[in-house]
C-alpha cells in the first residue's frame, strides 16, 4: 500500500526536507549497524587498521620494569614540589602537599614521560596480553598520579582521555587479530581496571574504558565477552551501592543528583572533566555520598553502552526497544526519533512524538539544532505530519501556533497554515483564529503573527479592536486603517 507521503500531490515541506537532510548527513548513521551509536566511533577501527602496519611480534617490557619506568618521572615531579613547598610533610604513603600550595600541573614537566614510553612499547607489539597488561597499568598509575596533582588547566585530563582512546584502538586490534580466548583475557584486564576503586567513583572515564568491549561485540566468537564486561561492571557498581542498604535506590537525595543531560555529555566525553577525581573536587561529600552519586550516574550512562552493544552485535530490535523504553533519558529519545526519521517510519514517528509532546516529564531535545526544532518535540511531531501530508492536523497545529505567537520569528506558522489550506479552508481558519483570539482573556503582549494576518486579510475592524489593547501597534497596522 502506498503511503500518503508518497502521493504525487505532496507539498514540498521545508521543515521536512531540512530535517531529513540533517539526520541523513549529520547523525552519522552507519550502514554496518543499521542505526546510531553513542560510544562507538568508526575512527577507532580506522586507526587500528592503520597501526596494524606498525606492529610486530616484538617483546614488551616486563610488568615490574614498566611500572618503574612510569613511576620514576612521576616521583621526581612530586619530590621536587615537596622540596620547594614549606608546607609539605612526610607520611607513610609518601610526601603530602596541601592542595592550595600545589602548582598547576603541566605536561611540559615531563612527569608522564614514562607513560609515553611504556604505551609506545606496548602498542607496537602483537603480543596482545603483554601489551594490554602494560596499557592497563599505565592507565591506573596515570589516574592515580593526576589525582595527587592540581590539574587546573586540565592538561592531565586531556592526556588521560587520549590514553583511553589509544587503549580502545589497541583493543580493537586485539578483537580482530587475537585468538578469542586471548581477546577475552585482554578484555577482562581492561574491565578490572575500569571497575577498580579509582574509576568506580568516576563513571565517565569508567564508561569510556568499558567501551573497549564494543570492538568485541562485532564478532560472533567474542560477542559474549563484550556482554560479560557489561555484566561485570553492573555487578561491581551494584555491590558498591549495596554496602549502604538495599533501599539506596529510594533515597531522594541521590535521585536529585541525576541530571537528564548527563548521558548526552558522555557522547563526546565533555562531561569527563566534571567527574574526574570526584574525591578531591567534592570534599563536602562523604564516601557514601560519592559512591551512591557515582552509582546513579553510572546507571544512566551505562544505557548508552548497553544500546551500542545491542546495535553492534546485531540486536537491532533490542537496541530500538531500549531507546523507546528510556526515551525520557537524554539523548536516548533524540536517537530514537532520528532512527525513525532515517528509516522513514513516519507513522511510528508520529505516535512517538505525540507521546513525548503530551509527557510533561519529557526532556528537551539536545541533539538537534535549535533552528530545526524551535518547538522542541512538537517540531518533530510537525515533521511526521508533513511526511504523512496530514493537512487537517497540520492546520490545527499551525492555527494554535498563530494564536500563541509572540515573535516575528514565528511567522512560518502563518505561511505554513496558508500553504496547507485551500482558499475556502484558509478563510475558515482566519475566521476561527479571530474568533478564538477575541474570546481569550486579556492579552498581555502583542502577537506579531496575528497582526500580520490582519494586514494580509485587510481586517480593518479587527485591527481597530486590537489597537484598543496595543495602541503602539498602529505603525504596523497603518496600511489597512
Amino acid at each position: 500500500m502506498t503511503m500518503r507521503a508518497e502521493r504525487s500531490g505532496l507539498l514540498k515541506y521545508h521543515e521536512l526536507a531540512q530535517m531529513q537532510d540533517f539526520v541523513d548527513d549529520e547523525w552519522g548513521f552507519a550502514d554496518e549497524f543499521d542505526g546510531p551509536t553513542f560510544l562507538w566511533d568508526p575512527a577507532i577501527g580506522t586507526c587500528a587498521h592503520h597501526d596494524d602496519a606498525l606492529r610486530a611480534d616484538v617483546p614488551v617490557a616486563p610488568a615490574d620494569e614498566a611500572e618503574q619506568i612510569i613511576d620514576r618521572p612521576m616521583r621526581w615531579y612530586l619530590d621536587g614540589i615537596a622540596a620547594a613547598t614549606p608546607s609539605a610533610h612526610h607520611s607513610p604513603e609518601g610526601v603530602d602537599v596541601p592542595r592550595a600550595d600545589m602548582p598547576t600541573f603541566r605536561l611540559e614537566t615531563q612527569a608522564l614521560a614514562g607513560v609515553d614510553a611504556v604505551v609506545a612499547n606496548a602498542t607496537g607489539s602483537t603480543r596482545w596480553l603483554d601489551g594490554t597488561r602494560n596499557l592497563c597499568r599505565a592507565i591506573e598509575l596515570t589516574a592515580r598520579f593526576l589525582g595527587m596533582c592540581e590539574d587546573r588547566n586540565q592538561e592531565g585530563l586531556e592526556y588521560l582521555k587520549e590514553l583511553l582512546q589509544v587503549t580502545r584502538i589497541y583493543l580493537d586490534a586485539v578483537a580482530r587479530h587475537a585468538d578469542p580466548a586471548v581477546g577475552a583475557q585482554a578484555l577482562r584486564m581492561v574491565t578490572a581496571v575500569a571497575c577498580n576503586e579509582d574509576f568506580r567513583i568516576n563513571p565517565m572515564p569508567m564508561i569510556e574504558l568499558l567501551s573497549c568491549c564494543l570492538s568485541f561485540a562485532r564478532y560472533d566468537d567474542t560477542c559474549m565477552h563484550a556482554y560479560e564486561t557489561l555484566d561485570t561492571a553492573l555487578a561491581s557498581m551494584d555491590e558498591m551501592a549495596r554496602r549502604y542498604s538495599e533501599t539506596a535506590d529510594e533515597d531522594a537525595r541521590f535521585r536529585s543528583m541525576i541530571d537528564d543531560e548527563y548521558a548526552f555529555e558522555l557522547a563526546d566525553l565533555s562531561g569527563l572533566a566534571n567527574d574526574l577525581y570526584a574525591s578531591k573536587q567534592s570534599p563536602q561529600l562523604d564516601r557514601q555520598d560519592m559512591e551512591l552519586h557515582a552509582h546513579y550516574r553510572f546507571r544512566q550512562a551505562v544505557l548508552l553502552l548497553r544500546h551500542d552493544l545491542m546495535r553492534m552485535s546485531g540486536d537491532v530490535d533490542g537496541a530500538d526497544a531500549l531507546l523507546r523504553e528510556h526515551a525520557t533519558t537524554s539523548p536516548l529519545g533524540d536517537a530514537y526519533a532520528a532512527r525513525l526519521i532515517h528509516a522513514r517510519r513516519w507513522n511510528d514517528l508520529l505516535e512517538f512524538t505525540s507521546t513525548m509532546v503530551a509527557d510533561q516529564s519529557a526532556p528537551f531535545l539536545v541533539m538537534f539544532p535549535d533552528e530545526l526544532v524551535p518547538y522542541d518535540w512538537e517540531s518533530l511531531e510537525e515533521v511526521a505530519l508533513q511526511a504523512l501530508d496530514d493537512r487537517p492536523r497540520l492546520r490545527d497545529l499551525y492555527r494554535e501556533r498563530v494564536l500563541s505567537s509572540f515573535d516575528e520569528d514565528e511567522m512560518p506558522a502563518l505561511t505554513n497554515l496558508r500553504r496547507v489550506s485551500t482558499n475556502r479552508e484558509w478563510r475558515e481558519q482566519v475566521a476561527r483564529i479571530v474568533e478564538i483570539y477575541n474570546h481569550e482573556q486579556t492579552h498581555a503582549v502583542r502577537n506579531r503573527v496575528y497582526e500580520r494576518m490582519l494586514v494580509m486579510q485587510g481586517l480593518r475592524d479587527e485591527a481597530m479592536r486590537y489597537l484598543d489593547d496595543f495602541p503602539d501597534a498602529w505603525p504596523d497596522l497603518a496600511e489597512i486603517l
